[in-house]
């Protein structure tokens, strides 16, 4: 067995995660996918070198601020495996998980922090439930994932906070990262962005408590998506800015039109929180996973 960890990915490391999550999704009803940019702590075991064998497990792992604790005090772990169905008890889900545990370890030492180790799995994996029970990992929540398409005409929306990317040059609000919204100088929310193969993942997203129930967690969600839709091309084919819809049934359908690359935005929310549920769904997304977290 070769174990490799890296927070790099090669193209071909990128092909062969895609291509074992979806040998992973034939084999049971799963929708849960894997995120490939640089960044996360990623294990990849191949049963001999990697350049003469396929790859047959892999995980990724990725720090959280908890919403509800002191800045920096404590982080959630978020962890998640595949094995391909035919390399399955073999140890490579144990290699791997010893190797994350010792990552999780060296995290809380090096920022004085608590790190909760938890399980991010899909609830339609058998074989993912009977692995959490083994090993003695308790149900923690459940969460949804929230998808929604980008439109040409989020480019057009006009925050009324300011945003602005967090240890960043002014002006820089492009790329992954944490972003910051303000309202008269005063930094009210935080919002984080991690690209995966096709989709932009939106998560750490939150608004002060006295600043809450005043819409000002609408303002920055679509301002958000405004400044993603800004950095993005439009698809070939679809209406450009430079080009006017000669009826208004076609300017409908250019407001509509999705752009090429990441073309989705993700977000997850716990089951619990019928509050960002609610605005979520105002603002386009709609519930596509059910996953559930186990604490280890």
């Amino acid at each position: 067995m070769s174990l490799i960890h890296t927070t790099a990915l090669t193209d071909s490391q990128k092909e062969a995660i895609r291509a074992l999550t979806d040998a992973c999704r034939k084999a049971e009803p799963i929708t849960l996918s894997a995120p490939s940019e640089d960044g996360l702590d990623y294990y990849l075991v191949y049963e001999n070198a990697p350049e003469t064998s396929e790859l047959t497990a892999f995980s990724f792992l990725f720090f959280v601020p908890q919403d509800d604790a002191e800045p920096e005090a404590v982080y959630t772990c978020e962890y998640t495996a595949f094995v391909h169905p035919d390399r399955r008890r073999q140890g490579h889900f144990t290699a791997m998980l010893n190797a994350a545990l010792e990552t999780a370890d060296s995290f809380e030492r090096e920022h004085n922090c608590q790190v909760d180790f938890c399980f991010l799995t899909d609830e339609k994996s058998p074989a993912a439930s009977a692995v959490l029970e083994a090993i003695g990992a308790e149900y923690w929540y459940s969460e949804y994932k929230m998808t929604r398409e980008l439109r040409k005409s989020d480019a057009d929306y006009t925050a009324n906070v300011q945003i602005q990317k967090a240890d960043a040059p002014s002006g820089d609000i492009s790329g992954a990262g944490l972003y910051t919204a303000s309202l008269n100088g005063e930094i009210i929310g935080t919002c984080a962005l991690l690209p995966s193969a096709n989709e932009i993942y939106l998560y750490a997203f939150q608004i002060k408590e006295a600043c809450q129930s005043q819409g000002h967690g609408k303002d920055f969600l679509k301002g958000m998506l405004a400044l993603i839709a800004q950095a993005l091309p439009l698809s070939p084919g679809s209406a450009s800015d430079t080009c006017e819809p000669s009826t208004a049934q076609t300017r409908a359908e250019a407001t509509v039109q999705p752009f090429s690359a990441f073309a989705t935005v993700s977000v997850q929310v716990s089951g619990l929180n019928y509050i960002a549920r609610n605005l979520y769904k105002k603002t386009g997304f709609r519930e596509t996973e059910s996953l559930s977290y186990y604490i280890y």
